[in-house]
């Protein structure tokens, strides 16, 4: 049992909010539509509008992030932030559950988004590999695999229509190296796609925004799983982590391999 203690004056319903309007300006709820400006920005931003964004999350999440980082939190555990979920779903008895299924949702944006946004340098980017991604696979896999106090709120029904909001929850999973992740990654992935395909008007494309969204993940997940059924890890983690890179590895990287963002240099440069 962990015994660290999230700072109330850093993690409070003020900073959950604020990680979804950072991340979700106006993003439709109902699938609908997918919002391309703010996909760009998550995905495929041009060198100056992502060093804006990256400067946006640093001023408002470099604290929280500095506060739970390895110097303060070097167990760098889940439970702290599981404890969070269920306060908050303690507190809403009798309602939803929505605000612990917005607390969760932000959190995990939190602990594996925004330190890729902060963190760009080899330095910074060793600490999101083995500190921050860390807290957020456990966070993920606890929520997901009914260990936690309040479990599957990915499934809750204010995400249920759009997958640019539930699918965040899977993305820890998706940067592990470990193909068991992977593997349940795909088995929610197929479930999701079947469980949409049941709701009326998906089949006429109402919901055109949840689909394009969940194809381009799925597109995405096949990319991760094609490179570490190849080389058992993610190459373009090697020279941040002081890991030695095969030859297979460098002609990979040389030859404009996948690197998912993350440059290969002391700065990222994408």
């Amino acid at each position: 049992m962990s015994t660290f203690q999230l700072d109330r004056t850093i993690f409070n319903p003020a900073l959950y909010k604020q990680v979804i309007d950072v991340w979700f300006p106006d993003m439709d709820l109902q699938g609908r539509e997918l919002d391309t400006k703010v996909m760009q920005r998550w995905f495929m931003a041009a060198p100056e509008e992502r060093r804006a964004f990256d400067g946006v999350c640093r001023e408002a999440f470099a604290p929280a992030l500095e506060a739970i980082g390895p110097e303060n939190f070097p167990d760098a555990n889940a439970q702290p932030f599981l404890d969070e979920v269920a306060a908050v779903a303690r507190k809403d008895q009798g309602g939803q559950g929505e605000d612990a299924a917005w607390t969760a949702l932000s959190l995990t944006l939190l602990l594996d988004q925004m330190p890729r946004n902060i963190y760009r340098t080899d330095e910074g980017l060793r600490n999101v590999f083995t500190h921050y991604d860390n807290m957020s696979f456990q966070f993920t896999r606890a929520l997901l695999d009914g260990r936690a106090p309040v479990t599957r709120l990915d499934t809750h029904p204010l995400f249920r229509y759009s997958a640019a909001h539930r699918l965040w929850f899977y993305m820890p999973l998706m940067h592990s190296e470990d193909i068991a992740a992977h593997q349940q990654v795909d088995h929610i992935l197929d479930e999701y796609r079947r469980e949409l395909e049941g709701l009326p008007g998906y089949a006429e494309g109402n919901l055109k925004g949840t689909q394009m969204f969940l194809d381009g993940q799925s597109k995405a997940e096949v990319m991760h799983r094609e490179i570490l059924d190849r080389f058992g890890r993610y190459p373009h983690r090697n020279r941040a982590l002081g890991r030695q890179s095969t030859e297979e590895e460098e002609a990979f990287l040389q030859e404009g391999g996948a690197t998912f963002g993350v440059g290969q240099g002391k700065k990222a440069s994408s």
